[in-house]
């Protein structure tokens, strides 16, 4: 299902679905791969003790996708997403891939980071394409300096694809000078291994952990934070 079809907006889920020659409310199509792509954008923000305070998404849609956006929302049909349209796409949105954690997800030492949902999810129109952006806050203190912290965006079903084109793609926010930050693009065939390691080091009755590594998520772009 795609980003605002896993939502209630009938119409556009169909059209949407067409736009992207995928399946209906069919996940196995689309797990196959992406139909959705976003040029992301990430910036961790701390404190100057090295406490993590937030994480902000910038997502740049892709033209196809920010077309359907227009058809659907367009509702004065003057050819262009009014400020009240934009609100609507955003709401959307927001409710429409809450289930999916907002495909943003943090690690400290390994652990699921609990992230708040965001407050609101703000919408832009700009050079034919929608850019979408929102912070979400973890829910539990978290130490920079005393634990490793990656950050990264995924969808589980490979139907929507992020892209971070480079090391600047994450930016860090107010944290202290001893901090640095390291973008990983996993090898898919090391990333695989690593994937099947998890699965096998698990014991006849043991099942994988909510919070355990799944396959799309050892394939993501991330980064690595550390705080000397």
């Amino acid at each position: 299902m795609s980003i605002m079809s896993r939502g209630r907006g009938g119409a556009f889920a169909r059209r949407l679905a067409a736009a992207f020659l995928a399946l209906l409310g069919s996940a196995s199509a689309a797990a196959a791969h992406p139909h959705v792509f976003a040029d992301a954008r990430m910036e961790i923000v701390g404190d100057t003790t090295g406490k993590l305070l937030s994480v902000r998404n910038i997502w740049r849609m892709d033209e196809l996708f920010s077309t359907s956006v227009v058809l659907d929302f367009d509702k004065n049909a003057n050819g262009v997403l009014d400020d009240d349209e934009l609100q609507a796409v955003g709401d959307t949105v927001k409710e429409s891939i809450a289930e999916w954690s907002f495909y943003t997800f943090v690690r400290a030492g390994g652990r699921l980071v609990p992230m708040e949902g965001p407050a609101e999810i703000r919408t832009l129109f700009q050079d034919n394409q929608l850019l979408m952006f929102f912070e979400m806050k973890p829910k539990e203190s978290i130490d920079l300096k005393s634990q490793p912290v990656t950050v990264s965006n995924f969808d589980e079903t490979f139907f929507v694809a992020f892209d971070f084109a480079d090391e600047a793609s994450f930016q860090l926010v107010d944290m202290p000078a001893s901090c640095t930050r390291a973008m990983v693009v996993p090898d898919e065939d090391e990333a695989a291994k690593e994937w099947m390691s998890s699965i096998a080091a698990l014991g006849p009755d043991e099942k994988v952990p909510e919070d355990g590594v799944d396959y799309s998520q050892v394939l993501a772009t991330r980064a690595e934070i550390k705080c000397g």
